[in-house]
Order: structure tokens, then sequence, then C-alpha cells
């Protein structure tokens, strides 16, 4: 009896050159896009805010919103909006973007709103929401309970 040689028919160098080089492709192009997708967002710098505002004290002294705000962030902001929420739900904007409220890092400052400008009857004894938005997006809320008179 004869040997009888049995040859293997594999996938041919060609083939086998362009499957290569399609898996070579496809590694690169994730690599590439998780690469700068990754450096894209660190070498903008667009990182959101970087203010931290914090609310000190807040009332209500009769005619206006009294807020003593400090930043706790590394960059000065300034204080551009306030969005006052009554006891019925009703929300009323603010622009405080002239009044110049800027709020260094490590610093406190005042924000003051006047009630009557804003278009708010406060009622005494309810309590209102009041939420600071800064320039660079930042914001911070309270509760501001308006105080009973007498």
């Amino acid at each position: 009896m004869g040997s009888r040689r049995i040859q293997s028919q594999g996938i041919s160098p060609v083939i086998s050159s362009v499957l290569l080089i399609l898996v070579a492709l496809a590694a690169g192009l994730v690599i590439y896009a998780y690469v700068t997708g990754w450096m894209g967002g660190r070498l903008t710098g667009e990182t959101g805010p970087q203010a931290i505002l914090v609310i000190e004290e807040a009332y209500y002294n009769g005619s206006h919103f009294i807020l003593w705000v400090r930043n706790d962030g590394g960059v000065p902001v300034n204080i551009t909006r306030a969005y006052i929420t009554d006891p019925n739900g009703t929300v009323v904007f603010v622009d405080l973007s002239d009044d110049g409220y800027e709020v260094k890092p490590g610093n406190v400052t005042d924000v003051h709103i006047d009630a009557s400008e804003a278009g708010i009857d406060v009622q005494s004894g309810y309590t209102y929401e009041i939420k600071l938005v800064g320039s660079d997006g930042s914001t911070v809320s309270t509760p501001v309970r308006a105080r009973r008179a007498g």
C-alpha cells in the first residue's frame, strides 16, 4: 500500500496579508479615537465651572434678599443671574450682570436682590428658594424664610 499524502489547503498568503492589514487598521482607529477624545478634552481646557460657590448666610431684611456668597474655587467669578422661586412655585428671573458681584477665590461678597424691583410680593413667614448663577455656569441655591413682622 502506498502512502497517500494529504495536502491541506490554507489561506493564501495574499488573503492573510490583507486580513492582517485590516485588523491593524481597525486597532489603530480604536486607539486613535480613544486618544483624541481623551487628549482633546485635556488640551482644550474646557472643564466646566471652576468656581465653587457657597452661601454663608441668607436672609430677607424687609425689602431685599441678602446673600453672603463665598468662592471656594480657584478662579474669580461674577454672579450674573438669580432665580427666585416663591411658595407657589413661580420662578422669577433677576439679571445681576450689571451689578458687579465679583467673588474672588477665598473671598465673600454680599449680593442684594431688591424684591420689589424683581416683581416679587414677599409674604412674611414664607420660604423662597434663591438660586445664584455665576458667569462660568457655577450655581448655588438656598432657601430664605421671610421674617414675620413684630
